[in-house]
């Protein structure tokens, strides 16, 4: 299909055209998850793909038939700097927040199934090697903020408990502490900064555990100054706890916050690189 067929779905509320089969439909917009032109792969293959599973066009056999596929793109060309290959790792990962956003609001997934979503989401997290935001022409890579999505509607999910949390919160501290060859200049602090959060609402992952989190987080940046690498990752945590503390400040009350605000504020006003 060309891009005035899908562009018109817009205009009838994404309704299936009469006649259409949504199987081949839905091929269609997975194989633009590769594609390097940003309108095919986000406004059009993205937006449609969400809109229809709000509105539950999938049964969930088949859905779980793009998750796992989808599964399987996170590791198409994993571990390459700056190759093209990262948009369908990219655009796979924010179509799996999609599906984990969904499944929160309405349920069907197994709690092992959810599991598996945040085994995956974890390992995509800590192996992907391509830092980039925007790239001209192309569009948005962004392979983390989409990640952080991701994290941020696992996070939501019932199933999840403490000690999955707490991964998450873990997996994030690790992929920030070892950011030593890119600063992220495009909003990926926020979106991080959102998965934190949805974490901390649950309120199931003790203030003394947040702590020893936070500790460990600002901890051996002395002399970070000295080296221009380590300087990199030193502003990207310190941007990261920034986001947080002003999430945690600008969002509605919740058990813990005011303890958590503090400890926030007591890690920014410590953390020194030199």
């Amino acid at each position: 299909m060309d891009k005035t067929f899908w562009l018109s779905l817009r205009e009838s509320d994404f309704a299936l055209p009469p006649g259409r089969d949504i199987g081949s439909l839905t091929a269609e917009l997975f194989s633009h998850l590769s594609s390097l032109d940003p309108e095919l792969r986000d406004d059009i293959a993205y937006v449609t793909y969400a809109n229809w599973l709000k509105q539950g066009q999938y049964p969930l056999d088949q859905i779980r038939v793009h998750v796992t596929r989808l599964f399987g793109n996170l590791q198409h060309g994993l571990g390459e700097r700056e190759s093209d290959s990262v948009f369908l790792r990219s655009f796979s990962a924010l179509f799996l927040a999609e599906i984990t956003h969904n499944n929160n609001k309405k349920p069907q997934f197994e709690p092992h199934e959810t599991a598996e979503l945040l085994n995956h989401a974890l390992a995509y997290l800590a192996a992907e090697r391509d830092p980039r935001g925007f790239v001209p022409v192309k569009g948005w890579a962004h392979a983390l903020a989409h990640t952080a999505d991701w994290l941020m509607v696992l996070a939501k999910n019932p199933h999840l408990d403490a000690a999955s949390l707490l991964r998450i919160l873990e997996g994030i501290s690790t992929k920030l502490k070892n950011s030593t060859d890119w600063v992220y200049l495009h909003g990926e602090d926020d979106r991080l900064s959102n998965a934190v959060l949805s974490v901390f609402k649950r309120g199931l992952v003790p203030a003394e555990q947040v702590k020893a989190w936070l500790a460990a987080l600002s901890a051996d940046w002395q002399g970070a100054w000295m080296d221009e690498a380590r300087t990199r990752a030193f502003f990207n945590v310190r941007n990261f706890l920034r986001a947080v503390h002003l999430a945690l400040v600008s969002t509605d009350d919740f058990p813990q916050k005011n303890e958590l605000q503090v400890l926030l504020l007591e890690t920014l006003e410590n953390l020194q690189p030199y």
